[in-house]
């Protein structure tokens, strides 16, 4: 019975010796990939990035206005962030990274490119933030109601950002002004279109002749006015339409 017992404790103390050995392997090969196997090169992003911008991204008419270098932290690359620009267009925003390599890849395997963009529109909101647990200043931009995406200033770029955060808030303010203004402008239209439109009396008038000004007949004239004949007098004041644009 002991050496049943001395046994089966054995048998345990193996196989936890086993699957703990297993574990640390795994969580070294998984700290080691993360932190020796994965290389990033901030300079040569930013180069890799420029090249992308000017080879092709921008649309017909497009112009970069604003750019700061900057970097993201991915959930699957949070240790080792994703390094490029982030660029303000006349037509949107955009985030240009290069994803960091593998030190077993071949060196001239051609960069794995990260791109997001964000159309410059009223709904467009750019803030500022200290992100990745404070440790960086950076911006949170969202589009809509989604939660956005946030890209952190590089060493030593936290003015160009600025610059960048500014252009862009200046921009969508001007936007709202003009979407708001273009609102007052339709409501005013449409309560011009919907009021009453008059009509004074001159000398040679006649119910007749002002019924077929305004595209009317005599008994609407009439009755807008509440008129008992066909008889107007000079500067009666006369509803010529109940609503509806004005006759030319």
């Amino acid at each position: 019975m002991k050496e049943s017992e001395g046994l089966y404790r054995w048998f345990r103390f193996v196989k936890r010796f086993v699957i703990g050995f297993l574990l640390a392997i795994v969580t070294l090969g998984v700290v080691g990939y993360t932190v020796f196997m994965r290389q990033v090169d901030a300079r040569g992003a930013w180069r890799a990035a420029a090249r992308e911008l000017n080879g092709g991204i921008l649309h017909y008419g497009e112009r970069v206005e604003r750019f700061a270098k900057a970097f993201q932290r991915r959930p699957s690359d949070y240790y080792r962030a994703s390094n490029g620009l982030l660029v303000a267009t006349n037509d949107r925003v955009i985030f240009i990274g290069i994803t960091p390599g593998d030190k077993l890849e071949n060196e001239d395997a051609p960069p794995s490119i990260l791109q997001y963009e964000f159309p410059n529109d009223t709904i467009l909101s750019i803030d500022r933030e200290r992100l990745y647990f404070l440790t960086a200043g950076g911006v949170r931009i969202r589009h809509g109601d989604g939660p956005g995406r946030e890209f952190a200033a590089s060493r030593g770029d936290d003015a160009a950002l600025d610059s960048l955060v500014e252009h862009v808030n200046r921009r969508i303010t001007a936007q709202k002004a003009e979407a708001a203004r273009e609102q007052r402008l339709r409501t005013a239209v449409a309560r011009m279109i919907n009021e009453p439109i008059y009509y004074i009396v001159r000398r040679g008038d006649a119910i007749s002749s002002i019924a077929k000004r305004f595209d009317a007949t005599n008994d609407e004239i009439k009755r807008w006015n509440n008129l008992p004949s066909d008889r107007v007098r000079i500067g009666d004041r006369l509803i010529v339409k109940a609503e509806g644009p004005r006759a030319r």
